[in-house]
């Protein structure tokens, strides 16, 4: 778990050892939750909320600079050309003498322009797209209910201890979740052939543990059981 608070310097670790009320299993990432009775209803904060979103949303660096730079460089040799041309004396960085006959003779019509062009084009947007759209968030926000505390849950340790809750459900033998953006699939084996309605309680023994978090967006619960 990660906390950050809007007078700080940077991410604050969390307190060393579990709060009372709270168990943590060998290996585990996170401590369980806090019970209902330690942390009460968070209040929705739909400020906070978008702050804590943006706060754990990583910003994709490398792409930015990437098309930055290409757009940086594109528009600094149109210019060159351009202003050394207006001055009778172009620079000819780039080789379009040997262009221009087979442009002027070449309709725009051709297969091969409009092919050349729409290439250009989908890498120039694959490229904006890369940088605009964040990318994969590493952590999950829980809500806290003020702007000054932003809390996040990290993804590996929501995952196991969602697959803890559906393991202690009577009758499931083994459980592994995996989370696809906001859709968590739980996979679970049961201990018996018949296991009618076993699924429902392990979605809501899920969903249970999903509350007790108070992420800032909502999850969706889909359960898939395999009996023996």
């Amino acid at each position: 778990m990660t906390t950050r608070t809007s007078g700080g310097t940077g991410p604050v670790p969390e307190a060393a050892g579990p709060a009372p009320g709270t168990t943590t299993a060998p290996g585990a990432e996170i401590a369980e939750p806090l019970t209902s009775q330690a942390t009460g209803a968070v209040p929705r904060n739909a400020s906070a909320d978008r702050a804590a979103v943006r706060a754990f949303r990583p910003r994709r660096v490398i792409p930015s600079v990437i098309t930055a730079l290409l757009m940086t460089a594109l528009g600094l040799l149109v210019a060159l050309e351009v202003v050394s041309a207006l001055l009778n004396r172009p620079l000819r960085l780039v080789p379009y003498d040997r262009i221009l006959p087979w442009a002027s003779s070449t309709p725009w019509s051709d297969p091969r322009v409009m092919a050349g062009a729409g290439l250009t084009g989908l890498l120039g947007l694959l490229l904006v797209l890369l940088a605009i759209v964040p990318g994969r968030p590493t952590l999950v926000p829980v809500r806290t209910g003020t702007r000054k505390l932003l809390v996040g849950v990290q993804r590996r340790g929501f995952a196991r201890s969602l697959a803890r809750a559906a393991e202690a459900v009577p009758g499931v033998d083994r459980a592994r979740v995996r989370l696809l953006g906001r859709t968590v699939r739980v996979r679970a084996d049961a201990g018996t052939r018949d296991a009618t309605g076993l699924g429902d309680v392990v979605r809501e023994a899920v969903n249970a543990r999903i509350d007790a978090f108070s992420p800032v967006r909502r999850h969706s619960v889909r359960v898939r059981l395999r009996g023996r």
